[in-house]
């Protein structure tokens, strides 16, 4: 871990501010209360407080590689060793260096026994102060750490997730345009030829993609139109698309390949189950901070109950909850022979 002062340059600024306002404190101590000479007080202040400066630098090593571990006893003894040996050390330095520049008639006054006294509990209090601001940045910085990890196993697990989900839906898609493709090859291989070329398309797009990546609303409906014209070569004139997207709808940002999950559950149940053209209708608008896109079709009400809504809106609901937190994004509705499906999408 690296030190917490030397290597920020905001909190090392602080820390020698704080330092120089105690060299400010410490001088005009000595000057009005202990009436020291200007030269004398100022000599003092600096020497000791310069010293503290440096020293209260190193206390970082011995306390961060003191085993914390052992009984609290052994950690405490540890500490009143470190803490002895630095006071000392600040004590005998500053006393020589004073020393070299003092008459003996000052030495004597400021370094009394009872004035070495005071200077050792102070040294001491400091001693503890850095002890206890080393701990907590050292418990600030486990605790950032623990996050971050935390953060990270989250991410893995949402990514994990939805790599899940599209699991489930491309292949999904992919064998029953097969299976089309297969039968067409016998039927009409023009049609066939011209699905594997849109299937291809729409693959490309789905690869190249991550699974939590946002992206226009224009390339998410431009898919769909890759997509729909693959059904459509399966399903002729028995599947009618209309959409109406207002253009500042278009640069919004939606999941990708959140909307090919809802359109074949539309197919699904709709085309499948149906002699009758069945109608998909996209519409979209902004309502406040939210996309709002309804997608709805008619169907058989029969087949719907037989069948329910599949995995897919499952899936495309479960995605909205890892991405955005959320899990009134996707609302359902069936009235009078229509099933419309209604998505919200969050815009920061």
């Amino acid at each position: 871990m690296n030190h917490p002062i030397l290597t920020q340059a905001r909190i090392f600024r602080l820390y020698a501010f704080v330092w120089f306002v105690l060299f400010a404190a410490h001088a005009t101590i000595n000057w009005f209360i202990y009436e020291l000479p200007v030269v004398a007080s100022l000599a003092d202040s600096l020497i000791f407080n310069a010293l503290m400066f440096v020293m209260g630098l190193s206390i970082w090593y011995p306390i961060f590689y003191i085993d914390r571990n052992k009984s609290r006893l052994s950690v405490l003894l540890q500490y009143l060793v470190v803490g002895v040996v630095v006071v000392g050390l600040w004590l005998t330095i500053g006393y020589q260096v004073f020393s070299l520049f003092a008459e003996a008639d000052l030495i004597d006054k400021m370094f009394s026994s009872n004035a070495f006294v005071i200077r050792g509990v102070m040294g001491g209090l400091i001693f503890i102060v850095f002890v206890m601001i080393y701990y907590m940045l050292i418990f600030y910085n486990e605790l950032e750490e623990k996050n971050r990890q935390h953060e990270a196993v989250n991410r893995l697990l949402r990514e994990t997730e939805l790599n899940a989900l599209k699991s489930q839906l491309n292949p999904h898609f992919l064998f029953n345009s097969l299976n089309s493709v297969s039968a067409l090859t016998i039927t009409d291989p023009d049609s066939a030829r011209e699905m594997i070329n849109k299937l291809s398309e729409f693959m490309r797009y789905s690869l190249k993609k991550n699974e939590d990546a946002l992206l226009p609303l224009s390339d998410e409906m431009r898919n769909i139109a890759r997509y729909l014209d693959i059904e459509k070569v399966r399903f002729g004139d028995r599947l009618l698309c209309e959409s109406e997207i207002p253009q500042n709808c278009k640069d919004r940002l939606v999941p990708v390949l959140i909307l090919q999950p809802i359109f074949e559950n539309a197919i699904k149940h709709g085309v499948y189950e149906s002699i009758e053209p069945v109608n998909i209708r996209t519409f979209c608008r902004l309502k406040d901070d939210l996309l709002e896109i309804s997608v709805i079709n008619n169907y058989e009400e029969d087949s719907v109950k037989r069948k329910g809504a599949g995995v897919g809106l499952d899936n495309v609901r479960n995605r909205l909850q890892l991405i955005y937190n959320r899990s009134d994004l996707l609302t359902i509705n069936r009235e009078n022979h229509y099933f419309e499906v209604i998505l919200r999408i969050p815009q920061m």
